[in-house]
C-alpha cells in the first residue's frame, strides 16, 4: 500500500493497485513495465487538479518516489517517470515563451482585482482562463505521453531497421542474454536478408529454461543455432565476429546493467578484440550515474548454484551468492544501438540530455 500523506486520495487510489502488482512481481519485462508506467501516469494526470502546472510536476515526482520505492533495483519506472516530467517541463516552457508577460499580467490582475470595486467579475474570469489554461495543458500533456506509448510499442521497429546493415552473410554471431526479446527480434529481421549462425551460452543457472525457449524460436525462423555452456566461451570467441547482448538499462555513463555472465563475455571480447553491440530501447536510457557499483546487482536464490542437498560440499565454502544481473563498464560496449540510430557509449549522455531534464534526476 502507498504510504505517503502528501498524495491526495484520488491518486493513490490509482497509484496502490500498480504498486501491489510490481511488488509482488506481477508485472514482469522491461516493455510491460514501462506500459503500465505510462498508462498509469495518464491516469494520474486526467485526476489530477492543479492551478499552477508546477503542483502537476511535484504530484508526479511523488508518485515517482513511490514506484521506484516498489521496484528499488529497476530503473524503467523512473526513467518513464522523468520521461513524462520532461514532457511536461518543455510544454511549461514553451507557454511561458510563447506569453512572456504571462507572471506580469497575472501580478497586474492581482492588483488590479484588489482595487477594482467589482472584484467578483474579475475572480470569475481569472479562474475561467486559468481552467481553460489547465485543460489545454493537460490534453497536450496527455498526448505527449500517447507518443511515448506508441514509441515503446514500437521499439522493435526501429532497432530491426538496422539489423541486416550491421549483421553480415555467414557471420557467426554470440548472445549471452537469451532473456532478451529486442535481440530476438533483432536477430529475426536479421535473418530476412543475411544468413548467419549464433552461438547462444546456456547462463547457468537462472536462464537455463529461457535459453532453450530462445533457442527454440530462432531454430524456428530458420536460424542456425547452437548451445554453449559458459565456460567455453573464451574458447569459442575467436571464431565470433560480432556479440549482441540486451540491456536491462543504460546509464548515462555509458554503462549498462544486463544478464549475469554478460561481464565475463565482454571481457572476452575485448581480449580477442571482438566488438560488443548493445540493443536497448530509448525508455531504457537513464540519467542516473552508476556511482554504487554493488548496490545494484540483485542477489537469487543460492540453492541454484549449490544444491542443499550437497550440504557436505558446504564445509570448505565460505560464501554462496548467485547474482541475477551484471554491470558492464562503457569501454566494453562498441556500440548502443537503439530505436533512434546507433551510438557510441560516450555520446550516451547526450541522448540522454535530449530526453531528461536534469532538475528531475533526484525525485526526492
Amino acid at each position: 500500500m502507498v504510504d505517503n500523506k502528501q498524495l491526495k486520495p484520488e491518486i493513490t487510489a490509482l497509484l496502490n493497485p500498480v504498486v501491489d502488482q510490481l511488488t509482488r512481481h506481477q508485472i514482469t519485462g522491461d516493455k510491460t513495465i514501462a506500459l503500465e508506467i505510462s498508462h498509469l501516469l495518464m491516469r494520474v494526470i486526467s485526476a489530477t487538479r492543479w492551478s499552477n502546472p508546477y503542483d502537476l510536476v511535484n504530484t508526479i515526482r511523488q508518485v515517482g518516489v513511490v514506484l521506484q520505492a516498489a521496484l528499488p533495483r529497476e530503473f524503467i519506472c523512473g526513467n518513464i517517470v522523468r520521461r513524462v516530467l520532461s514532457i511536461i517541463r518543455v510544454e511549461i516552457e514553451e507557454n511561458l515563451e510563447l506569453d512572456p508577460n504571462s507572471e506580469s499580467n497575472t501580478m497586474m490582475s492581482s492588483i488590479f482585482s484588489l482595487l477594482s470595486t467589482n472584484n467578483n467579475t474579475v475572480k470569475q474570469e481569472s479562474l475561467i482562463q486559468s481552467k481553460k489554461q489547465s485543460s489545454d495543458l493537460r490534453s497536450i500533456i496527455i498526448q505527449g505521453i500517447r507518443d511515448l506509448i506508441d514509441e515503446i510499442i514500437n521499439v522493435n521497429e526501429g532497432l530491426e531497421n538496422m539489423s541486416a546493415d550491421l549483421i553480415h552473410d555467414n557471420e557467426i554471431l554470440l548472445t549471452p542474454t537469451p532473456n532478451s526479446s529486442t535481440v530476438l527480434q533483432f536477430l529475426i529481421k536479421a535473418r530476412s536478408k543475411r544468413k548467419f549462425t549464433v552461438l547462444v551460452t546456456e547462463n547457468y543457472p537462472n536462464e537455463i529454461e529461457q535459453t532453450h525457449k530462445f533457442i527454440k524460436k530462432l531454430a524456428d525462423n530458420k536460424i542456425e543455432t547452437i548451445l554453449i555452456p559458459d565456460t567455453t566461451t573464451f574458447a569459442m570467441m575467436s571464431r565470433v565476429g560480432k556479440v549482441i547482448v540486451g540491456s536491462n538499462t543504460v546509464f548515462a555513463n555509458g554503462g549498462c546493467m544486463s544478464n549475469s555472465g554478460v561481464s565475463n563475455v565482454v571481457e572476452c571480447a575485448r581480449e580477442h578484440k571482438t566488438p560488443v553491440f548493445a540493443v536497448a530501447g530509448l525508455y531504457k536510457l537513464s540519467p542516473l550515474y552508476p556511482f554504487n557499483r554493488n548496490d545494484l546487482i540483485k542477489v537469487g536464490n543460492s540453492g541454484k548454484v549449490l544444491n542443499y542437498s550437497d550440504y557436505e560440499l558446504l564445509e570448505n565454502v565460505d560464501i554462496i551468492t548467485n547474482p541475477l544481473n551484471d554491470y558492464i563498464p562503457p569501454e566494453n560496449i562498441d556500440i548502443y544501438i537503439t530505436n533512434i540510430g546507433g551510438f557510441a557509449p560516450s555520446f550516451i549522455y547526450r541522448i540522454v540530455l535530449d530526453n531528461y531534464k536534469p532538475e528531475d534526476n533526484n525525485l526526492e
